[in-house]
C-alpha cells in the first residue's frame, strides 16, 4: 500500500498555501478532466494520482509555487519534502540546485523567486522534480519502486482443510444499519480532526505524530490534543444507549474468535465490515478493530494482546508435553490459550518456530544442533535475531550487507530465526519466483538464499550498500535497496541499518524507532535497547549507539 492511500491527505492537506489563498480563483487548478469542483480539497491524494500522475501533479504544483507563491520557502510549500530521501529525488537539476545551495535545508529554504535568480539553475525543473518525488513516493508507482514483489507460493506443512468460518448465521443477524449510525455520530468531523481519525485513530499502520505535524504544518501538540480529544468523542459515544447495537457487535465478535483471528476471517465476519464509512472514508471493519478493547493487527493476524507473547505461549505449552504431540492433540492443547478450534491450525500454522521444530523431528539428527541461547534446531525467535528488523508493515525484514561475493553470485546465508520465520524448515529445498527469475531457499548445512545477483544488479547495489528481503504473506519475495550511507551522523547511520530513512530527530527519538524495530513493545528506555541489541549479536548498531 502506497503512502498515498495509507495516509489520505487531500493536496490541501499537504500544501499549505492552499489553505490560505483563495483556491477557486486559481484557474490552473479549475476544470481538470476527470477531477471534480475542489478536487483539491475533497479528494484524497490517491484519487487524484490515479487522474494525475506524480510527474503532471508535480508540474501543477511548480506552476502554482511560480505563479502565485513566488515568496514561499519550497519546504513551505510542501512540508513533506523535509520527510523525503534526498536520494529520491534524484535529478541533474537537482543535483546543480543541491550543490549552489550548500545543503538539503538550504535547499528548502529557497523561495522558488530566489531559485529563480541563482545562476545555472533551472527553477521551474528543479520545483517539478522536488514535488513529482514525493508525490511518486505517495503513489502506487513508488510503492512498488520501493519494494519490489516477486511471486510464488509458499506450501503449508499442515494440508488438511481449515474447518468452516464460525456462525455466518449469527453474523447475517447483525443490525445493518450500524454503519448508519457510526455515519451519524461522526459526520461532523472538521477537516483536522478527520485527517487524525484516517491517520492515527483508525489507521492499520498510525502516522508518526511528528511527521504528521510537519505534513499539515501544525506544532505536534495539536496533533496530541485532536487524538486524545477524538478518543474521548469515541469513548462517550460507546457509553451512550443509541451504541448499544454496537456494543452487541463487539460482544459477539470477542465471544465468537477467542484471543486470535486472522485478519480475513475478521474482515468478513459481517456483511457490513467490508463496506465503507461515509462519514471516515475508510471500511467499517477499521473502526470496529480500533473499538474492539485489547485487540489489534499484527501480520495477518488480530490478537487480544501482543502476538509475540500468545506464540510464545503456544511453543512453550507444545514443548512442556511429555512426548511430542500429534496435531490433533496439539489443536486441543491452545484450546486453553483461548484460541477457538475453527482457528486452531491456522494458529499453529502461524508460528514459525514451531512449524520448523515439527519438520525437524524427521531427522532426529537435526536435534542434536544447538546454537546460542539452547534451543533445539538452532531456531532462535526472530525478533532476538541479528540483522532482522520488523518495518512498519508489521513484518520482519532481514538486512544482508551486500558483499562482492553476493554481487558475483554467491548465496545468501540466512539466520536460522529468520529461516525460521519464513516457514523454511531444516533438511527442506524450494524455490521462490522473483523478477529476475527463481531463487533457491534451502536449509541443509545451513539455511541460505540462492544467488540474488540479477536482482543486484536491478537495483544498482554495490558493496557496502544494503538489501531489506521478506517473504510477503503470500509467499513472495521483496526486496527493498538503500545504498551505503555517506557520512552523516551515527545516530542517523544506526537508523539506517534498521531500514529507517527519514531525518533522525533527536536520540530519544531514534531510540524509540529502534527499539521498535527489534520488537520492543513496551516504552523502553536506553538500558533494555542496549541489553536487547546485545542479546541479538547486533554489534554494529551497539558501536554507533554507545
Amino acid at each position: 500500500m502506497s503512502d498515498g492511500e495509507r495516509m489520505n491527505f487531500c493536496l490541501s492537506d499537504l500544501v499549505p498555501p492552499l489553505r490560505w489563498s483563495d483556491a477557486a480563483r486559481i484557474t490552473a487548478l479549475a476544470d481538470r478532466p476527470g477531477l471534480p469542483d475542489a478536487w483539491w480539497r475533497t479528494l484524497p491524494l490517491h484519487r487524484v494520482l490515479a487522474v494525475l500522475d506524480a510527474e503532471a501533479l508535480g508540474d501543477l504544483l511548480t506552476e502554482l509555487a511560480v505563479d502565485h507563491w513566488p515568496a514561499a520557502a519550497v519546504g513551505d510549500v510542501l512540508p513533506a519534502l523535509h520527510v523525503l530521501d534526498p536520494d529520491d529525488a534524484d535529478d541533474p537539476q537537482v543535483a546543480i540546485a543541491l550543490d549552489r545551495a550548500g545543503s538539503w535545508p538550504g535547499l528548502l529554504a529557497l523561495s522558488g523567486r530566489e531559485l529563480a535568480d541563482q545562476p545555472f539553475i533551472r527553477a521551474r525543473p528543479v520545483l517539478t522534480a522536488l514535488f513529482s518525488a514525493v508525490f511518486l513516493r505517495m503513489s502506487p508507482e513508488g510503492a512498488r519502486q520501493v519494494s519490489a514483489p516477486i511471486s510464488a507460493p509458499i506450501s503449508a506443512p499442515i494440508s488438511a482443510p481449515v474447518e468452516d468460518p464460525p456462525d455466518e448465521q449469527a453474523a447475517e443477524e447483525e443490525d445493518p444499519d450500524i454503519p448508519e449510525l457510526i455515519d451519524a455520530a461522526f459526520g461532523d468531523l472538521d477537516d483536522q480532526t478527520w485527517m487524525v481519525a484516517q491517520n492515527r485513530v483508525f489507521a492499520g499502520e498510525p502516522s508518526d505524530p511528528e511527521q504528521l505535524a510537519r505534513l499539515l504544518a501544525v506544532p505536534p501538540d495539536v496533533i496530541h490534543d485532536l487524538d486524545a480529544a477524538l478518543r474521548d468523542r469515541l469513548s462517550r459515544w460507546l457509553a451512550l444507549p443509541e451504541a448499544k447495537p454496537y456494543n452487541e457487535h463487539l460482544a459477539w465478535l470477542t465471544d465468537t474468535f477467542g484471543v486470535a483471528v486472522p485478519e480475513q476471517r475478521f474482515v468478513t465476519a459481517a456483511e457490513w465490515h467490508e463496506r465503507e464509512l461515509r462519514s471516515l472514508e475508510l471500511p467499517a471493519w477499521r473502526f470496529v478493530l480500533a473499538t474492539l478493547p485489547g485487540y489489534r493487527l499484527s501480520g495477518d493476524w488480530i490478537v487480544a494482546g501482543d502476538i509475540e507473547e500468545l506464540r510464545e505461549s503456544t511453543r512453550s505449552l507444545i514443548a512442556s508435553a511429555e512426548r511430542p504431540p500429534t496435531v490433533p492433540q496439539a489443536l486441543e492443547m491452545i484450546g486453553s490459550l483461548g484460541v477457538r478450534p475453527d482457528v486452531a491450525r491456522q494458529w499453529l500454522e502461524s508460528v514459525p518456530q514451531l512449524r520448523a521444530q515439527k519438520a525437524s523431528q524427521v531427522d532426529p539428527d537435526r536435534q542434536q544442533d544447538r546454537q546460542p541461547g539452547g534451543q533445539k534446531g538452532g531456531l532462535k525467535d526472530v525478533a532476538l535475531t541479528r540483522r532482522c528488523f520488523r518495518q512498519p508493515d508489521g513484518r520482519w525484514w532481514l538486512r544482508v550487507d551486500v558483499s562482492g561475493d553476493h554481487l558475483h553470485g554467491g548465496e545468501v546465508p540466512l539466520p536460522s530465526g529468520f529461516a525460521a520465520y519464513v516457514h523454511l524448515a531444516p533438511g527442506e529445498d524450494r524455490t521462490v519466483r522473483s523478477a529476475a527469475g527463481e531463487v533457491g531457499l534451502s536449509w541443509h548445512a545451513r539455511p541460505v538464499l540462492g544467488s540474488l545477483q540479477r536482482i543486484l544488479g536491478e537495483v544498482s547495489a554495490e558493496e557496502g550498500s544494503h538489501i531489506f528481503l521478506t517473504l510477503s504473506e503470500e509467499g513472495m519475495l521483496r526486496v527493498r535497496h538503500l545504498p551505503a550511507a555517506n557520512g552523516g551522523d551515527q545516530t542517523s547511520r544506526a537508523l539506517r541499518l534498521v531500514g529507517y530513512t527519514a531525518p533522525s530527530g533527536t536520540t530519544e527519538q531514534a531510540a524509540r524507532v529502534i527499539a521498535a524495530r527489534v520488537g520492543l513493545t513496551a516504552p523502553a528506555g536506553r538500558p533494555e535497547l542496549l541489553a536487547r541489541l546485545r542479546e541479538r549479536g547486533d554489534r554494529d548498531l551497539l558501536t554507533l549507539l554507545g
